[in-house]
């Protein structure tokens, strides 16, 4: 009996310790709810202070949760600044002529090619040879006959009269590329090239006006007859290691007018994962289209990721999966990526199969659909960096009479260096020729101020720890 009765005091002993600790707790925690808990007089008391503390405490818990849920989706906000810029690099600029092959070059490229593929020494009428232009492009890069390529089309010096970059002669500073659309196409200020003239680059000539100027005498009597090209220049703005789009984003010029250009740069930064899915990283493909369309090796060394000139080189990568061959339009390219992965080299579709048919079929398929172009173009991430030259043109009538006196002079003396292409009977009727063929561009940087678009991360660990420690009263 003794034994029961002690082994139930002990118990009860055990007991009111416990409740003893804890209430010994309750009343001297700093925490606010939990000591009032310990300090009610009543059940009912306690029962309120202990609802009221299990209720903000909950709360407690779901603003710290949400902040570490809103840290973890890595929110982001943009920050805007307009930068003096005294030193920014003057955007590269390339040219391409509005007709890009020349008559009289063209015309033997084209009979021979008409020979070739017919297998005989046969006549064609000229209606014949100049429809077999586009094809013969293809033919020449296909069989990787660079230099006849090359020669078909205008080089710089049938068309550039001067080159004056602030004072500083120019006329050799451009970079060579080639295009199955535009041609031979000439860059001004490439990268890669060797220097790259900032906006304070001067010579010691006095200019009326900063910037590039560019005369031009356009040969437009040995100009190609195409419905497919027009008279004058295309030009296009562009950073200075960004490959040149001109079918994309070129002005068109007109002669017998001076054109004015004048830009306002802008810079868009986007980070990069987590807080985006943008990217830097070049593909091979995307590399060796740079080295297709530069002719010289040196010059494809600076290359830039493109999400446009990706998503071509996906596009081009579906067409081959469904014809065997690569749409020759608008770039020229060798390699491609297969859906696996793998890089292959690939062939332009022949224009006179079924294969061009197929192409644009297979390209019109792929724009129209998402799901294919999920499928294929999933590589294609946005890229982290955009740098855009907002322009703005004007024109006037040209030559004015001091043009016309001025370039006379040079033009119809026997000893100048002037290398244009120009009629033999120029001497008789320069105004004529000069009025119908001279074009004059000026690019000029409207303001010194870079606008900058930066993502920047709107939360960072610090401000989510201060926000739970807030919460938490910490």
């Amino acid at each position: 009996m003794d034994d029961i009765s002690g082994s139930t005091s002990s118990k009860n002993f055990i007991e009111q310790r416990r409740q003893s600790i804890v209430l010994d707790y309750l009343i001297a925690t700093s925490t606010h709810g939990l000591r009032s808990v310990g300090r009610a007089y009543s059940t009912l008391n306690r029962l309120f202070w202990f609802f009221s503390f299990t209720v903000t405490c909950g709360m407690m818990f779901y603003f710290v949760i949400s902040n570490i849920l809103q840290y973890c989706s890595y929110p982001t906000q943009t920050k805007v600044d307009i930068r003096l810029d005294r030193r920014m690099p003057f955007p590269a600029v390339t040219i391409c002529n509005g007709n890009p092959y020349r008559y009289d070059n063209i015309n033997q490229s084209l009979v021979s090619y008409y020979h070739r593929l017919t297998s005989s020494n046969l006549t064609a009428n000229q209606t014949i040879l100049n429809s077999l232009l586009i094809p013969l492009i293809v033919d020449l890069f296909t069989r990787n006959q660079t230099d006849e390529l090359v020669s078909i089309g205008f080089q710089l010096s049938d068309v550039l009269l001067n080159c004056d970059y602030n004072g500083i002669d120019c006329s050799n500073a451009f970079t060579v590329s080639v295009s199955p659309v535009m041609g031979n196409c000439y860059t001004f200020n490439w990268k890669a090239s060797g220097t790259v003239f900032t906006v304070n680059d001067y010579g010691e000539t006095l200019v009326a006006r900063d910037g590039l100027t560019l005369w031009f005498y356009i040969p437009q009597e040995l100009f190609f007859p195409s419905i497919w090209y027009d008279n004058g220049v295309l030009i296009t703005l562009h950073d200075n290691d960004e490959l040149p789009v001109p079918t994309e984003t070129g002005i068109f010029l007109r002669p017998g007018a001076s054109h004015l250009i004048t830009y306002q740069k802008s810079e868009t930064t986007f980070l990069a994962a987590p807080y985006s899915n943008c990217t830097t990283a070049v593909s091979d493909d995307l590399r060796d289209l740079y080295a297709s369309t530069f002719l010289d090796p040196i010059a494809s060394t600076e290359v830039v990721y493109s999400e446009s000139l990706c998503l071509e080189l996906c596009q081009q990568s579906y067409i081959y999966s469904q014809c065997s061959c690569i749409f020759p339009i608008p770039f020229f390219t060798r390699k491609i990526f297969t859906n696996d992965n793998v890089l292959i080299s690939a062939k332009a579709c022949n224009i006179f199969t079924g294969q061009i048919a197929c192409a644009i079929l297979a390209r019109q398929r792929l724009v129209s659909n998402d799901s294919l172009q999920s499928k294929w173009c999933s590589r294609c991430a946005s890229q982290c960096k955009h740098i855009d030259f907002q322009t703005t043109v004007s024109a006037q009538d040209a030559p004015s009479e001091g043009d016309r006196e001025y370039w006379s002079k040079i033009i119809l003396n026997p000893s100048s260096n002037v290398s244009v292409l120009l009629p033999s009977n120029i001497a008789q009727n320069f105004d004529y020729y000069f009025d119908r063929n001279y074009l004059k561009v000026q690019v000029s940087c409207s303001s010194k101020y870079t606008i900058e678009y930066n993502q920047e991360a709107k939360l960072t660990v610090i401000d989510t720890f201060s926000a739970i420690g807030g919460q938490s009263g910490l």
